[in-house]
């Protein structure tokens, strides 16, 4: 009974040392959550009162092709940009946790440079490496005698966005791909080996099983920042050429602080916070059931 009496005591503490994280999430996030579902019912200038609409502003949305083109653009970076940056990662933190490189650590801490850089500077200067007088387009043009528009054309100016956070973020999810690699006991490896298994064989049925949990937390991390990406988009291009690049993030900002149509943009918000918790639902779900 005095050992359940001080568990009990201990996590009334613990609730104590949590309160001011709570009140920091609760005031910065949890209310002007529900506000933003609050607004989205009204339509709302900044400046005169606000008007009730009820769900008028959902219904011009979802007929509003301007917002389906943004979803489905979100849609296609999110989509190529996780696939591409779970490959790249994965093979990177196999390559950095053989025992056959050398300066791993070195190696290592280059490719996460990229990480700790913010994003506005970083795509300030990918925006001049995009440039026809840019050192891409200069090595393009004397190397392959032919010139890309980044930036300018509407079926290459996508990818040139998924490149560009690719290469900063991929770095990041090598190091939870190297986090879960080292805590695969290595007497699995040895038995698999002294049964006969080689490369394949101890990739398919050790490596990648002992790495659901971190796979499923890589997932659903690399979705959601995915998916909410902004200044890249608004740095380099502003959602053009033609909105090619216009993603939902950057439609939301244009419409509240661009158009001043703050009950529109928060319906837009409220579509964005339902798609995010979908995903995480479905990939949370998968991940109670390869636990269970």
């Amino acid at each position: 009974m005095k050992k359940v009496g001080y568990y009990n005591k201990l996590q009334r503490h613990g609730y104590v040392f949590i309160l001011p994280t709570l009140l920091f999430f609760s005031i910065f996030l949890i209310i002007p959550m529900f506000n933003a579902f609050q607004l989205s019912l009204f339509k709302w200038n900044l400046v005169g009162p606000k008007i009730y609409v009820g769900l008028e502003n959902f219904i011009r949305l979802f007929k509003n092709e301007r917002f389906w083109n943004s979803y489905l653009v979100t849609l296609h970076f999110t989509f190529l940009t996780v696939i591409i940056i779970t490959f790249i990662s994965f093979w990177m933190a196999l390559a950095l946790t053989s025992k056959l490189l050398r300066f791993k650590n070195v190696l290592q801490s280059m490719i996460f440079l990229p990480v700790v850089l913010m994003m506005v500077p970083v795509a300030v200067v990918w925006q001049f490496m995009f440039q026809t007088t840019g050192l891409l387009s200069v090595i393009f043009l004397n190397v392959f005698r032919f010139n890309i528009p980044w930036l300018t054309s509407t079926k290459i100016t996508p990818y040139a966005m998924i490149l560009v956070y690719v290469w900063k973020y991929t770095g990041f999810y090598m190091v939870m791909f190297i986090a879960g690699l080292l805590g695969i006991p290595e007497v699995y490896y040895e038995s698999a080996t002294l049964d006969g298994a080689g490369f394949w064989a101890r990739l398919i049925h050790i490596t990648i099983p002992q790495l659901k949990n971190t796979l499923i937390l890589m997932l659903v991390s690399c979705i959601i920042f995915t998916f909410g990406t902004f200044p890249l988009q608004y740095v380099m291009t502003e959602g053009g050429p033609s909105r090619s690049t216009e993603v939902l993030a950057l439609l939301i900002y244009k419409e509240a602080f661009m158009y001043i149509k703050f009950g529109y943009s928060a319906a837009i918000s409220v579509v964005f916070f339902l798609t995010l918790l979908i995903f995480s639902v479905i990939q949370l779900r998968i991940f109670k059931s390869g636990t269970t």
